[in-house]
């Protein structure tokens, strides 16, 4: 069975995401978790990509986590995402915080159009 050829705009949201993810680790660093200190596994996006079109490839919004705080932000307690969640707040500051909240809730048209400035954004970070 053959694969379906990819679209433009899936092809560019996979450059645009190794984009980030380099960037992120320019920015944050990928040498330990910033909840616990344990092993760098990935970086996760503080708000969910699903949540928030337009922060999902801001750099700010990735935080590098090991795979068990990755796995608990997902799929553990209600709990023991918010203490993360709180956690990382309280470690970057309110400044932060504020500058994720006035994004978050953003409504933005998510085209190739936009993709492309998001890679421009990126590259000239």
């Amino acid at each position: 069975m053959k694969r379906k050829k990819k679209t433009p705009v899936q092809l560019q949201e996979a450059k645009n995401k190794k984009l980030w993810q380099i960037r992120c680790a320019e920015e944050w660093g990928n040498d330990s978790c910033e909840v616990c200190g344990g092993i760098f596994s990935c970086f996760h996006h503080f708000i969910r990509v699903s949540r928030s079109t337009l922060l999902r490839y801001d750099v700010a919004n990735g935080v590098p986590v090991c795979a068990k705080c990755h796995w608990k932000i997902h799929f553990g307690e209600p709990i023991d995402e918010h203490n993360i969640y709180s956690q990382i707040e309280e470690g970057r500051g309110e400044d932060w915080v504020k500058y994720i909240n006035d994004r978050r809730y953003t409504s933005i048209k998510k085209n190739i159009i936009w993709l492309k400035e998001q890679e421009d954004k990126l590259n000239n970070l």
